[in-house]
């Protein structure tokens, strides 16, 4: 696994969050891929990536940024404070994204939205780190009042742990006084008086390297807080083959595919179904309006006019009420070229026809709403006649020259060109005719 270990973790004492009975860190993939496509790297990153061990029971948490690894309860106090707010600010971000999903119609969107805001919930600031200048949280998606088990004393720093008093070493000991010999027991002494300091002198450092011996063996050693990788375990050694389990796999697999693929099949037949039936519910037809008097003829509509917006924004939504085709474009040069066609009613909702030059044709419900001065349409995910699958364009229109609707595109659908798929999003321009 590459990247930065940051802490192991158990799974005694604790209550993992989740969906559907699967704790979070098994979906870790889906969330972290939902959060980096609609809020971007760094709230990616906010989330380490948990690996669980084969046997179970432990998981390590890795991060992909690069730099110093420093837990945010040992910053500094404004450091500190400015790494918690930031971390509040996107776990904020994550919590409003997964809201809006919950209010999806779809059930996967609701399983998603609640899945990110289950892992939105902060733990303490023991599970805090800062990667160079990311904050990542690890132990996410496990409930903050029982998440205390999840990581060993060993990998957390406690600051309120006194540092250990330095040993000093002992003092030479004091000899006492003796009174001098007389007679023969003298005469060495006075024969050779440089003999009784040097044994004094060699006694006295034998007794300090004693000392320092034993204080030694005594004095508290300083954990290991370095963060390390884990080698990879050397492989086993080779066994006979056993049988061969793939034979009764593949005729699984093989029903497993020819129930997907009737599956499907099913489900284009609903929705062109569904698509029928609802464009089979025509809105009742408005009484014949009298015929104009001579002296007071009506203007027909021109048709072809572009879309002009009001004076100021509005919630009245029914200069829109009608069908408006755009202009035909290429989402790149070697994509064959297509054209959108939005229907609306009055109150702004409505549905979008992208016909390609093709013949293929991709429906999807559609709706405009001012956000400020600038009018945003947008439609939704869905499959193509030809059942390849098409995402939504956001089609952003300000007020031009004469109040002409000026309109740019985004998209990062999958082009139906040999299942070619965007890494970033495409843009365009478009302008919209009254058909």
């Amino acid at each position: 696994m590459a990247g930065t270990t940051l802490v192991r973790t158990t799974l005694t004492g604790v209550r993992p969050l989740g969906v559907r009975g699967e704790p979070l860190h098994h979906a870790e993939g889906q969330i972290r891929a939902v959060i980096r496509r609609r809020l971007g790297d760094r709230h990616f990153h906010l989330l380490a990536e948990p690996e669980p061990h084969d046997l179970g029971g432990r998981i390590d948490w890795y991060s992909a940024c690069t730099g110093p690894v420093r837990p945010i309860a040992e910053l500094p106090d404004m450091e500190h404070e400015s790494v918690r707010r930031d971390i509040d600010a996107m776990l904020a971000d994550i919590d409003r994204l997964g809201r809006s999903l919950e209010a999806a119609a779809s059930q996967d969107g609701q399983l998603a939205g609640r899945a990110l805001r289950l892992a939105a919930k902060r733990p303490s600031d023991d599970y805090l780190f800062l990667v160079g200048d990311q904050p990542v949280i690890v132990c996410w998606g496990y409930d903050t009042q029982a998440a205390g088990a999840v990581l060993p004393p060993a990998f957390l720093a406690d600051p309120r742990t006194p540092a250990p008093t330095p040993v000093l070493p002992a003092a030479p000991p004091v000899l006492p006084l003796t009174l001098a010999p007389t007679g023969a027991a003298a005469l060495p002494r006075a024969r050779f008086p440089w003999l009784f300091w040097l044994i004094a002198g060699l006694l006295a450092i034998a007794v300090l390297l004693l000392a320092s011996w034993l204080l030694r063996q005594c004095m508290p050693v300083p954990p290991d807080m370095r963060v390390t990788e884990l080698p990879p375990l050397s492989p086993p050694p080779p066994e006979p083959a056993p049988p061969d389990p793939t034979i009764g796999l593949q005729g699984d697999i093989d029903i497993a595919r020819r129930d997907e693929d009737r599956q499907r099949a099913t489900l284009v037949a609903l929705r062109d179904e569904l698509e029928k039936r609802a464009a089979a519910c025509r809105p009742p037809e408005a009484p014949p309006q009298p015929a104009p008097t001579p002296d007071r003829p009506q203007a027909a509509a021109k048709p072809g006019d572009v879309l002009r917006l009001p004076e100021t924004p509005t919630n009245d939504y029914s200069f829109l009420k009608g069908c408006w085709r755009g202009d035909q474009f290429r989402y790149t040069p070697r994509h064959p070229p297509g054209a959108h066609t939005y229907c609306f009613d009055e109150n702004g909702n409505g549905r979008l026809t992208f016909r390609w030059q093709s013949g293929v044709t991709c429906q999807a419900p559609a709706k405009a709403r001012y956000e400020g001065g600038t009018l945003r349409i947008t439609d939704a995910d869905t499959t193509c006649s030809d059942g390849t699958r098409w995402t939504q364009d956001r089609l952003v229109c300000r007020p031009g020259a004469g109040n002409v609707a000026a309109c740019s595109g985004e998209t990062n659908m999958h082009l139906p060109d040999q299942g070619v798929t965007r890494d970033r999003p495409t843009h365009f321009t478009v302008r919209l005719h009254r058909q």
